[in-house]
């Protein structure tokens, strides 16, 4: 079980993994584009190799976090293929890149409705994405959602009814954003709602999917469709809440990767960092072990 976090990738990718080594990280998660922006990514082969080499210095594993335009329930074919291309350009560059995969929210139906024809349409177009490089190991990561009524992935059957669709596609897997959890109904906190919520997730998903957790806090009570991510210990779940779900053996070896407001307001930092590391070390979970610091420096 890696403690991870979303670090700013401002100035160059390669720099996230220093950033990350500063608080403590023990993964990364980074945006390789303007999450706001349709604009694709753009890495000339010395970028490349530069992020390669610090990244395999840093012994850190990647993840990349989609664009939040992405939609793959929309019925307007511009949005949907821009979405498909966002997919696909960030699809490519994990690949180029080592990372494990690219996290990202399917979206809302607005309205449609998630039934079959939806389902196999969303199917279709992640095929599509993983059959452009059918050598490409990457992931395609599936996030669960929040939000009222519309929203695609909200539940953990609804991941799982993508997922078969695609026939089970080994480079699918699926990202547990605990703050959406919690809002969605899912009482990740409590030993008897998250071995209920996990249950849950095994019977539609399956733990062999699980790759990556969002780990946030929450300024929102149980149940109230609100994505609202606070520090860790600050918000509904609590130290004891995150206590409790880092115990179930389905996280035992998934990195958590914080996506929190920061003590400073700045993001990301070693306070959070420290305080999942230290409920990790009273559960007697293992720590991973990292290349000294100093590699990162001899490596830029």
């Amino acid at each position: 079980m890696r403690i991870g976090a979303h670090v700013s990738s401002a100035g160059g990718h390669h720099l996230v993994f220093e950033r990350a080594r500063e608080i403590g990280a023990e993964a990364v998660q980074l945006f390789i584009s303007a999450p706001q922006q349709w604009k694709t990514p753009s890495l000339d082969g010395e970028q490349l190799e530069r992020f390669n080499r610090l990244r395999e210095a840093s012994g850190l594993p990647a993840f990349f976090h989609g664009v939040y335009l992405v939609n793959l329930g929309s019925q307007d074919e511009a949005l949907l293929a821009r979405s498909a291309e966002s997919l696909r350009s960030y699809h490519h560059f994990a690949g180029q890149m080592g990372a494990v995969g690219t996290i990202f929210h399917v979206g809302s139906h607005l309205g449609a409705g998630f039934d079959g024809a939806m389902v196999e349409r969303i199917a279709g177009m992640l095929r599509d994405v993983l059959d452009a490089e059918p050598d490409n190991p990457s992931l395609l990561i599936l996030e669960n959602n929040a939000g009222q009524g519309n929203c695609i992935g909200g539940k953990f059957g609804e991941l799982g009814a993508i997922i078969r669709a695609l026939g089970g596609h080994p480079r699918v897997a699926v990202c547990i954003d605990t703050c959406h959890a919690y809002a969605m109904g899912y009482d990740l906190a409590t030993p008897s709602g998250c071995a209920a919520a996990m249950e849950e997730f095994d019977r539609e998903v399956g733990f062999g999917r699980l790759v990556a957790v969002h780990a946030n806090d929450t300024k929102q009570p149980l149940g109230t469709f609100r994505d609202r991510h606070e520090n860790i210990g600050e918000g509904h779940i609590g130290l004891e809440g995150f206590r409790t779900l880092m115990a179930h053996p389905a996280f035992r070896d998934v990195p958590f990767l914080l996506e929190v407001p920061g003590f400073d307001g700045n993001g990301p930092d070693a306070k959070n960092v420290r305080r999942l590391k230290k409920i990790r070390s009273e559960l007697g979970i293992e720590t991973p072990k990292l290349p000294p610091i100093s590699r990162l420096a001899k490596a830029r």
